[in-house]
């Protein structure tokens, strides 16, 4: 309603960074915006300014919400952590499950992280650009998403090696190998389309899912794993059949 003292026709225009009902809430707007640019650009190369226009918000906001650019940065990764509690859940059930075989629920591990990377693609990038850059921050990401993360796959990683289907020397080099291969980028399947135009769009993240999974485990029964067959005898002045 106008005010009594606006003139007739007056339309007052919308302050800035308030929400409308066809767009989504100026914080989840704003974190969206800055998981991108801190996964894109890192931490420096971040700006206020480029966030708040991605997230079509008013500068100010980020105070209101955050305080200051250190404390969004950690809203990300709270955010981050947030989502990939419930693939947390539910792999660790799936390690923990002992009612399917070993190698299934191998499988089912890396199937299920693929997944979720494919949902969020930005952990990607935000990973691997924080997790080097400042020691405070490496620290962060570490304690709250990468050692949860993993001890969540340790034990079965750690069964997996023990049984021969996982041929690596430590669960923890296997969980930096499968985390790197199913975490492809947002143009992998176009990439990967101009390259075989044979496989479809729609298709590249799963069959790239099942050739990381063939490639990295290796069932008891992979001839890799049976026996040699022994060589013919000779004797003393003959020579192996050719």
């Amino acid at each position: 309603m106008a005010r009594i003292d606006e003139p007739a026709g007056c339309v007052r225009k919308r302050p800035r960074g308030r929400p409308t009902r066809d767009r989504p809430d100026g914080r989840q707007g704003l974190l969206r915006a800055a998981t991108y640019a801190f996964a894109a650009h890192g931490f420096d190369g971040a700006d206020i300014r480029s966030i708040t226009l991605a997230a079509d918000v008013s500068p100010n906001l980020v105070r209101v919400h955050f305080g200051s650019k250190a404390e969004l940065w950690e809203a990300c990764l709270d955010a981050i952590v947030a989502a990939a509690q419930p693939t947390m859940a539910e792999v660790a059930a799936l390690a923990a499950d002992p009612g399917q075989p070993l190698y299934d629920r191998l499988r089912a591990v890396i199937g299920r992280v693929a997944a979720f990377y494919a949902a969020h693609p930005d952990v990607r990038d935000f990973v691997s650009r924080h997790g080097s850059e400042t020691p405070e921050r490496a620290a962060l990401l570490t304690e709250r998403l990468l050692r949860p993360a993993y001890e969540t796959t340790r034990a079965l990683f750690a069964a997996g090696i023990a049984a021969g289907i996982v041929r690596s020397s430590h669960p923890a080099l296997f969980f930096a190998l499968v985390n790197n291969a199913v975490s492809q980028p947002p143009a992998f399947p176009t990439l990967l389309n101009r390259l075989a135009p044979e496989i479809d769009l729609a298709e590249a993240r799963a069959r790239m899912t099942e050739t990381v999974i063939a490639s990295l485990l290796h069932p008891a029964t992979d001839s890799a794993r049976a026996p040699a067959t022994p060589a013919p005898e000779t004797g003393p002045n003959e020579c192996p059949a050719s």
